[in-house]
């Protein structure tokens, strides 16, 4: 397994070093990456933005948002958090959470840490979430990266984060810091007492169960990052995009996520549509964005196009009778 050190600690550097190594590397062996983010809240890739934000909050107190490429939901970051991330070469579509997540567990739990992997694609400890994970498939080549919270600011992460009702199936009032937990109470018998020392952990178990080989960008390949750090995620653009401006917009919450449709409708015709939420896709969603402009804005109409959807690579586990219901 090929190591590459990233010491910075800027969101959007971190990204655009994350999908150099990913899109424009060529290894032949699985790489890792251990990285941590200042302040910031990383956007999924189908994710409205503003939506997702506390937008004074996250102005006020200099918190960076960065849009990343994997689906999935919203999360805070500051130093308190470490982040990790694998580069398989050669996989397959399925997006198989638990091939990354288990030497996760495996090395908590070499700790003591009763560390669970669990729903999704989250790992809890003691019922508790502290990491959750995403993934991108591109070229036959698959990215896998997931979050460790060690001491992460949890009053941040409450303001930072806007709390949608339907995402949690008890009481709206329920916050996000009652579903989530820091790694560091944990380690009470344990030398590991900052989110440094957890890297290091890190670092010697891997090294042990595959063998790290360490790797440097060049200066060339370094100044490329950087291009792709200011040309992509240093932009609003990218970080916020174009809110859709649509006439009806329906949505719900499924097995695999939340999943929104922005319509604009004419004349009983559908005009433009833009699908948003935090779902895992293997397939890009504007596939079937192109497919479904045109049709009647009718149940039986959207509900040929959708069974003929490979919706699973869109989505995940979601029937197209589900979503016809919520569309219609």
């Amino acid at each position: 397994m090929i190591y590459i050190e990233n010491n910075k600690t800027d969101p959007a550097y971190n990204l655009a070093f994350e999908e150099y190594v990913f899109s424009r590397m060529n290894f032949s062996d699985p790489v890792l990456l251990l990285w941590q983010n200042g302040p910031a809240v990383i956007v999924g890739k189908y994710q409205n933005t503003i939506e997702e934000i506390n937008y004074d909050f996250v102005q006020d107190n200099k918190i960076s948002v960065i849009r990343r490429n994997t689906g999935g939901g919203a999360v805070y970051h500051d130093l308190g958090n470490l982040n990790y991330s694998f580069i398989i070469p050669e996989a397959q579509t399925k997006v198989d959470f638990k091939t990354f997540t288990i030497p996760i567990v495996k090395a908590l739990q070499s700790c003591g840490i009763n560390a669970v992997q669990t729903g999704r694609n989250d790992i809890l400890v003691d019922g508790q979430k502290f990491s959750g994970n995403a993934q991108q498939f591109r070229n036959h080549r698959l990215l896998h990266h997931g979050t460790l919270m060690f001491d992460v600011n949890m009053e941040d992460v409450a303001k930072a984060l806007k709390v949608k009702p339907g995402k949690f199936k008890s009481k709206a009032t329920k916050s996000v810091r009652s579903r989530v937990t820091n790694l560091k109470p944990f380690f009470k018998e344990s030398d590991i007492e900052s989110t440094q020392d957890l890297k290091a952990m890190l670092l010697d178990w891997f090294d042990k169960e595959y063998g790290l080989k360490r790797v440097e960008l060049t200066e060339k390949q370094h100044e490329e990052v950087l291009a792709l750090r200011e040309e992509k995620y240093g932009t609003d653009e990218w970080n916020y995009g174009n809110s859709p401006k649509a006439n009806v917009v329906r949505g719900d919450f499924f097995r695999c996520g939340q999943i929104e449709f922005h319509f604009i409708i004419d004349k009983h015709k559908i005009k433009y549509v833009k699908i948003m939420g935090d779902f895992f896709s293997t397939r890009d969603v504007s596939e079937l964005e192109k497919i479904i402009v045109g049709a009647d804005y009718e149940r039986e109409s959207i509900l040929q196009i959708l069974r003929e959807a490979e919706l699973d690579a869109y989505f995940g586990e979601v029937t197209a009778e589900e979503l016809v219901d919520v569309i219609v």
